[in-house]
């Protein structure tokens, strides 16, 4: 036997699964949140960047236009300084050729000879550079003046401080994400464990309930309505299992009864026939009268072990088409000798060929003839009727009987069940209509019985020859 390993997770409580699935869910859901609003705000404070560094270029490219000529812009090249007032993270620079007109701080200045001036991006070009651990962005301006001079001015943006300010947002983010879930997983455990107390309160229940205590139902009146109909259910299954266990101590009962007969008559007559010297005849009489009863015993645990394996579909069916007509005639023909001795008739009429097993067939209908041989009274007629509609072929056996109500009716299939009237006195065990109960079940058929004061009928209902015939039940595993 292979063992079975438990999947991760098979053990946990479902208050622990709903707490790491609504923790989960929570941290997912700040997950997103924070990405999203970190995107956001990134593309917000690169496009205030972008759009304070362009409208330093305009400024620079205006200045230039609006002085024009060489004499003007060295004279008043204090301008271009004055740009970078109140704008601590800009850095602008001005240059005629290698020769510095407004010069940047000396980080900036170095990085733009390292690079060469014409590698710096023209706008509205950026270029993105690093400088020891700060972040800038960069791009030349060319200007050529009437006179000919070339002049390049250069806008620096510092970007440093905008990444630090998301780098610090992403953790205070991070640490309120991880308090969050851990604040939702508290809140999420509450809740678990009060939405489910009932289910507390039903395994509490349900601890209490033994086979003597199987007639009292758990309350679903104050339950949730998600609980309710799983309270609903346990009380079903609580109330079948009232009734089987109902069924198997009057099974029980019958059972011992049914075997205290035949054995008391066996220990009877042995003791009685040891109790003093006797003849060979009459050992041999009490052999036989023994023979009988255990003939019977017999019969009964065999008729026991088919309804065992009916129950448990361990019995194979081979399926044919049968003429039941033919059948029927066959048995009546073998009681015709026990109905002569009570002066009683039996007629067969009618066709039917269905699809069945051959030899169960014929004992659910042997079973019907010996009741209505041994319950019929002297001289009765007792019909045997085969029919054939479009899904069903029929046996119907009909004899005289006194008045049976449905409930009466209904009870001759329970094992150990004789009939009422005229049933005193016969040698049954009570479980003929039991077994034609669990053949016809094999079939896929049924056995009905009713009564109308004067005669009782008993119905085999069949599936016809050419309708679809019955699966064969899987023989159980043991």
């Amino acid at each position: 036997m292979t063992a079975r390993v438990a999947a991760p997770g098979a053990r946990w409580s479902l208050a622990a699964r709903l707490v790491l699935l609504f923790a989960a869910a929570t941290a997912v859901l700040l997950v997103a949140l924070g990405v999203g609003l970190a995107a956001l705000l990134r593309v917000q404070l690169e496009a205030r960047d972008r759009e304070e560094i362009d409208g330093k270029t305009e400024l620079v490219q205006h200045l230039l236009h609006e002085l024009g000529t060489a004499e003007r812009i060295e004279s008043d090249r204090a301008r271009f300084a004055e740009l970078r007032i109140g704008h601590s993270h800009l850095q602008l620079g001005l240059r005629s050729g290698a020769r510095w007109l407004v010069e940047p701080e000396p980080g900036i200045a170095a990085l733009i000879d390292a690079a060469g001036g014409e590698a710096i991006p023209h706008a509205p070009q950026i270029g993105r550079y690093t400088i020891g651990h700060d972040a800038w962005w960069l791009r030349r301006l060319d200007y050529v003046e009437p006179g000919g001079r070339h002049y390049v001015a250069y806008v620096a943006q510092h970007v440093t401080p905008v990444q630090q300010m998301l780098g610090l947002l992403g953790g205070a983010m991070a640490v309120a994400g991880v308090l969050g879930v851990v604040a939702s997983a508290a809140l999420g455990w509450w809740a678990a464990r009060r939405g489910l107390a009932p289910m507390a309160v039903i395994a509490r229940a349900a601890e209490r309930v033994t086979a003597d205590r199987l007639g009292q139902p758990l309350r679903a009146d104050d339950a949730p309505a998600e609980v309710r109909g799983l309270i609903v259910a346990i009380n079903r299954m609580l109330e079948r299992l009232r009734e089987s266990f109902r069924s198997l101590d009057d099974f029980s009962a019958d059972l011992a009864h049914e075997l205290r007969t035949p054995l008391n008559n066996l220990m009877l007559m042995t003791q009685v026939t040891l109790s003093r010297p006797r003849s060979a005849d009459e050992y041999r009489e009490a052999l036989h009268s023994n023979l009988v009863e255990l003939e019977r015993l017999q019969r009964m645990v065999s008729d026991m072990l088919f309804l065992a394996r009916a129950d448990k579909g361990m019995i194979e069916t081979k399926f044919e088409p049968v003429d039941l007509a033919q059948e029927a005639a066959s048995v009546a023909e073998f009681f015709e000798a026990a109905a002569d001795e009570k002066g009683q008739r039996i007629e067969v009429e009618g066709r039917a060929r269905a699809a069945c097993d051959r030899s169960m067939a014929r004992r659910a209908i042997t079973n019907l003839l010996s009741n209505a041989v041994r319950y019929a009274p002297a001289g009765a007629l007792i019909r045997v009727r085969a029919r054939t509609d479009a899904q069903r072929a029929q046996i119907i056996v009909e004899n005289p009987a006194g008045s049976l109500s449905q409930d009466e009716l209904q009870r001759l299939f329970a094992r150990f069940a004789r009939g009422g009237r005229g049933a005193a006195g016969t040698d049954g065990a009570g479980l003929g209509l039991s077994i034609v109960e669990s053949i016809m079940r094999l079939h896929g058929g049924n056995v009905t019985a009713d009564a109308d004061g004067t005669q009782v009928r008993f119905t085999l209902a069949f599936a016809a020859t050419g309708s679809e015939m019955p699966a064969q039940p899987a023989p159980a595993q043991s």
